[in-house]
């Protein structure tokens, strides 16, 4: 069983009527041992009738409950844009995703704003999502697809104590897909202890990524610059001159490798560091241009890739107070101190929300 939510104990109503036909239906849930602790979410799309189309699952790393349950949110309506859905009405046994979805509720927590932000601008893209709360019990297939993500997320080598069975044929398992194997990892003969010895970083990207892999990298970062954006799999295609499905794998192992962060279930670029392509607490202003930074660390960091004086204005998690981050010259204006509160070794469990 998963730990209860430190959501309000409401009654369970319908906040939005039920959508016309034929919206799909999406029944979404996610959870962590721990809160934070290892998490995952489980996602199943539904016919009005409820015959069953798909479902899936992901384990997303060291997460608390409520992220993991806004990541199963993303996870659905990514699906739904794909599949072009006209309507999608979301069913979840979360009271504050779905009131803050409604807007009922406000957003406070930072680790919650892109999220949020992000399945909003997805609705929006999609036409018509509605939301509505229901009792657990009627969530009972998402609960257990994230359940048996939780259950992969607790047996990564991370964990202390977790181990990941043999697979009954005796071959040995796939990790392929775990989200803390690295590109270094995955390359014969090469480890960090040689990568920090290297002198030419062109020598080191070749070792870590193919050339188109490089080369999708490399718009990707510039388009950023050029129009604070990330690209689509269409312009980056395009731009390559390469084929949209070895776009597509290329865009993979450069998540794998941490080059980039996709959005859940989908090939739609989400971070770049230090860029973000969804609004976020951290604004950058530089250049004329508003980009969007992960945290303050990356704020600085477009500040330099940009190469021009710019601003950053936030508001301190803790107190509310606004943070402003001016670089002039080349040179941050004032004093500050940038708290982490979550060690950077372990931004990568979860690298949406930390």
């Amino acid at each position: 069983m998963r730990p209860e939510r430190g959501t309000p104990n409401l009654e369970p109503g319908t906040p939005n009527p039920e959508p016309r036909a034929p919206a799909i239906v999406a029944y979404i849930d996610g959870g962590a041992r721990g809160n934070p602790g290892p998490a995952g979410f489980g996602v199943r799309i539904e016919q009005p009738d409820g015959t069953l189309v798909e479902e899936f699952s992901e384990s997303i790393g060291v997460a608390t409950n409520n992220v993991a349950e806004y990541r199963g949110l993303l996870a659905a309506l990514e699906w739904a844009r794909a599949h072009r859905a006209a309507a999608v009405h979301i069913r979840s046994d979360s009271q504050l995703l779905v009131q803050q979805m409604l807007g009922k509720y406000k957003v406070k927590h930072p680790g919650l704003q892109p999220l949020h932000a992000r399945a909003r601008l997805l609705a929006h893209e999609i036409g018509r999502v509605t939301y509505e709360h229901i009792e657990r019990a009627r969530n009972a297939h998402a609960d257990r697809l994230a359940n048996v993500a939780m259950d992969e997320a607790v047996a990564r080598p991370e964990f202390p104590g977790s181990s990941r069975p043999a697979p009954r044929d005796g071959r040995k398992p796939d990790l392929s897909g775990l989200a803390t194997t690295t590109a270094a990892e995955k390359v014969q003969g090469f480890s960090p202890a040689k990568a920090a010895r290297r002198s030419d970083t062109e020598d080191l990207l070749a070792h870590l990524f193919a050339p188109l892999e490089r080369a999708v990298r490399l718009f990707i970062y510039r388009y950023f610059l050029d129009t604070t954006r990330a690209p689509d799999l269409d312009a980056i295609a395009r731009e390559t001159r390469a084929a949209e499905a070895d776009v597509a794998a290329a865009l993979r192992r450069l998540a794998d490798a941490r080059a980039i962060v996709l959005a859940p279930a989908s090939l739609r670029i989400w971070m770049a560091h230090p860029f973000s392509a969804v609004p976020t607490a951290y604004p950058v202003t530089a250049n004329g241009r508003t980009y969007w930074a992960n945290c303050a660390w990356d704020a600085a960091g477009i500040v330099s890739l940009v190469g021009l004086d710019g601003e950053s204005r936030t508001t301190c998690a803790d107190c509310g107070e606004g943070v402003a981050m001016t670089v002039r010259g080349g040179r941050m204006i004032g004093d500050g101190v940038v708290h982490y509160a979550v060690p950077p070794r372990r931004f990568w469990e979860n690298v949406a929300y930390t």
